[in-house]
């Protein structure tokens, strides 16, 4: 491990150079150079949606002559990809102090089925992301999924949805929870279960939705070399939601939502074991601003209480909003604003809430070539633990899609996270670019 960090340190002056030429070459994959493979651990109960098919955004727009055509398989088709890049970190273990630089290559593999169905529908994907780093093996990552979902159409617009995968992301060095001192990548293991059904009737639309997910957590190690056992995060989390979702007009609702959560901890010891009860209750609304502007999204109150009295209930205000604002049909300016509670992996703290707020916006250039960039502030502030995180993060890049087979990608991002209270976290700056191109069917 020591002789890796060395040679992260010598190589820095070597990769400088490289930097410049990611940024000048390339095109955009968004969220590759990110450490987390597949997304947010867990998503929305019931996701939100601003598409009414009236406005479409520069990512929503179909573009037959650009799109994949994939195999024939039956009533089925395939899409087979696979992408390839480099990349570059200025700070490849996140230190607060004397930051190393590095260089990494990434391969990712991917199959895509879905049905060619007149009614219902079944997905499947078959994923895997190798990331291999020049100097500092320890940060390598072998990322994964395997999902199936599938729709099947009831009656009307009543349906039912359901979806099973097992994957292994990695958590980024940013999130308020990465070990303070940990050198290595975090890796997590993530079955899941879902069943949603929605019933519609006139105006009215109920949804009702349950979700099972599984987290272990594997080791990683520490700065000086040490293993870092990551085991007392390992969990199970249940959730039940129910919405009643009334049709104002056509492209308008207003909703009122309710959720039960539930989350079971593996381990024994007093001290980490946070197995809680949630509830959480709000009203949102999807509707029309102006002819350009559409929001999505609710605001309401959450109470979570701890089975251990070691730690008190936490509670508050929990929002999740959504904006479109359709400036042009070949601009789209997205901003997100949550707060939610989340689990801390601290001894002492109970969770922490985070907060974040974004923009991004994506700019149809030509056809076939869309730049974007964004922006991203988030706060973690711990419950009954004297630290705050506050951070942001810079992205911008570019997808070229040459043809249907080829698409040049570079995706860069510089991100900063600082950390405040008498036991605070370190302080990290980053820069992260990766170039890269996919082969398609």
């Amino acid at each position: 491990m020591r002789r890796a960090l060395s040679r992260a340190r010598r190589s820095a002056a070597a990769t400088a150079p490289l930097v410049g030429v990611l940024l000048a070459a390339g095109a955009a994959w968004p969220g590759a150079a990110a450490a987390q493979v597949f997304g947010q651990l867990l998503d929305s109960e019931i996701p939100l949606t601003t598409q009414t098919g009236r406005n479409q955004g520069v990512l929503e727009r179909q573009k037959p002559e650009l799109a994949p055509i994939g195999l024939p398989l039956g009533s089925f088709r395939l899409y087979p990809d696979v992408s390839a890049g480099v990349g570059v970190t200025t700070n490849v273990v996140g230190a607060s102090a004397n930051p190393r630089s590095d260089t990494f290559a990434v391969v990712t593999p991917q199959l895509a089925l879905r049905s060619d169905w007149g009614r219902h529908e079944l997905r499947g994907t078959l994923n895997y992301t190798g990331v291999r780093y020049r100097w500092t093996s320890p940060r390598d990552e072998d990322g994964f999924l395997a999902e199936l979902s599938g729709r099947l159409d009831v009656v009307g617009e009543s349906q039912i949805n359901g979806a099973a995968s097992y994957r292994r992301t990695y958590e980024s060095q940013q999130e308020a929870n990465f070990p303070v001192n940990g050198a290595g990548s975090v890796a997590v293991d993530q079955a899941r279960g879902m069943l949603r059904a929605a019933l519609v009737t006139n105006r009215l639309r109920w949804t009702v939705s349950g979700d099972f997910n599984s987290f272990r957590y594997g080791d990683t190690v520490s700065t000086t070399g040490t293993r870092i056992d990551l085991s007392f995060r390992d969990r199970e989390v249940y959730r039940g939601t129910v919405r009643a979702e009334y049709q104002v007009s056509p492209d308008n609702s207003v909703f009122a939502q309710g959720t039960y959560r539930r989350t079971d901890y593996d381990t024994t010891n007093v001290l980490d074991d946070r197995t809680s009860s949630e509830w959480r209750g709000g009203i949102g609304a999807i509707a029309d601003v102006s002819d350009l502007v559409r929001v999505a999204g609710g605001v309401g109150y959450f109470r979570r209480t701890y089975a251990s009295p070691v730690f008190v209930p936490i509670g508050g205000i929990a929002i999740d909003l959504r904006a479109d604002y359709y400036l042009s049909p070949l601009t789209t300016i997205s901003a997100v604003v949550s707060r939610q509670p989340e689990e801390a992996a601290i001894r002492g703290s109970p969770g922490y809430i985070a907060s974040r707020a974004g923009v991004r916006v994506n700019h149809e250039l030509l056809r076939s070539l869309i730049p974007y960039v964004g922006l991203d502030y988030f706060t973690g502030d711990f419950k009954n633990f004297d630290r705050k995180d506050t951070g942001v993060i810079a992205v911008g890049g570019f997808d070229y899609t040459l043809n249907r087979r080829w698409v040049l990608s570079l995706d860069a991002n510089y991100s900063s996270r600082q950390s405040s209270g008498t036991q605070r976290g370190p302080g990290i700056n980053e820069f992260r670019a990766l170039t890269s191109m996919k082969f398609r069917i």
